[in-house]
């Protein structure tokens, strides 16, 4: 089989290797990006299901309306203005089956092969992949402590004028679990005007900062309609229920519902069906604060580890939420290299490299995960780890 141009840029070791080592019993796998299962409200959801089915088995179980069910619109449209501030009008909004697929259509509908976006780098493995698969010319823009370095963005900017978009997680970024700090935000906006390009806001994790108040997202900011707002389900109900959403303005959304029924004709109505139930029955908000708690408790054992079991030349991000923080050895070392001695170990990570506009270079960083995995083994994954690096 001959591959296209586009998908022989995708390198499909890091997503396989993560899901692979998350089921695999042996390992202890700090690599995943896995919610933590044990907290999914699986009799809850469960009820909503069968409420679903049983009063409207043909709405549950037929053809839908390609920009979703129209009750999740609505709960998502009030969230959104009571929670983030961000209003978001009928005909702004298109449910999409994961945000990861708003990305992927984001990409197709607006890039030719060769155009160039910018990212934050590092950035998220999926999204970078499917502006790839679009065929994109990614640039990275560097992190700082606060969210991306906006001098850099705008030499960047000034440099590329035709720059498709501009693609950041505002709100705990995966991988290093930073935030952008409000100011910055204000003024990452400012330079967006300036140079009229738009931005690809993914905030998938806007709800699990540790101390439960939400950064007003860049899209709160938007008065020109630049921002094209990325939002999920996964992170703070159930992955496999595969709801998101895109928030945007009225032409971008229309263009991504096009490009949504050549893929998947509509979102399935069952899982969204089940949110609303949910939604109805049981306080979203208070499981939400759960999530918090624990991924807050979670975190704090992985940094305590870290401190005990890694090097000292070794440092770590300290993040104020969401599922990942970022370590990286200082050392020149490539850790793709250390992902077959880890396993050795049965301890399982994800090499910097991954999260790279450029997949050729050496990087010296990884990820983990602390979500997932109950204290008690996120101790000793890091234990493991460390021995490792220690040697």
């Amino acid at each position: 089989m001959i591959l296209s141009n586009r998908m022989k840029l995708i390198d499909p070791a890091p997503l396989d290797d993560m899901f692979a080592f998350g089921v695999d019993p042996t390992v202890i796998s700090l690599a995943c990006g896995n919610p933590d299962a044990a907290l999914f409200p699986a009799e809850a959801l469960k009820t909503a299901a069968a409420e679903a089915i049983g009063a409207d088995p043909v709405a549950a179980l037929q053809y839908g309306k390609t920009n979703g069910y129209p009750p999740l619109r609505e709960l998502i449209r009030r969230r959104l203005l009571e929670k983030q501030h961000v209003v978001c009008g009928e005909g702004e909004l298109l449910v999409t089956t994961g945000s990861q697929q708003g990305l992927e259509m984001l990409a197709k509908t607006l890039v030719n092969e060769g155009d160039m976006v910018l990212t934050e780098e590092p950035a998220f493995i999926g999204s970078l992949n499917a502006f790839r698969s679009a065929g994109a010319t990614l640039a990275g823009v560097p992190m700082e402590k606060d969210g991306m370095d906006l001098s850099a963005l705008d030499r960047l900017l000034t440099a590329h004028p035709e720059t498709k978009f501009v693609y950041t997680i505002s709100t705990s970024n995966n991988p290093t679990g930073i935030s952008t700090s409000a100011e910055k935000r204000a003024a990452f906006y400012k330079i967006i005007k300036k140079h009229r390009v738009l931005v690809a806001e993914d905030d998938p994790y806007c709800e699990l900062r540790f101390d439960g108040r939400i950064l007003p997202p860049i899209k709160s900011m938007d008065t020109e309609g630049l921002v094209v707002y990325f939002g999920s389900f996964s992170k703070i109900l159930a992955p496999g229920l595969r709801v998101g959403y895109v928030c945007a303005d009225e032409a971008i959304i229309r263009q991504l519902a096009t490009a949504k029924q050549t893929a998947d004709l509509q979102t399935p109505a069952l899982p969204q069906m089940m949110i609303v139930n949910y939604a109805k029955e049981n306080d979203l908000d208070a499981h939400i604060a759960l999530l918090r708690r624990c991924y807050a408790e979670k975190c704090g054992v992985m940094l305590d580890a870290i401190r005990r079991y890694f090097p000292a030349c070794i440092t770590a991000t300290e993040p104020d939420g969401g599922l990942f923080l970022w370590c990286d050895l200082n050392n020149g070392a490539d850790t793709n290299e250390l992902v077959r001695e880890a396993l050795n170990r049965h301890v399982a990570f994800v090499p910097g490299y991954a999260f790279m506009t450029d997949l050729t270079k050496k990087q010296s960083a990884l990820r983990l995960n602390f979500s997932a995995l109950p204290a008690v083994q996120i101790e000793e994954g890091i234990r493991r780890l460390g021995t490792l690096l220690r040697s």
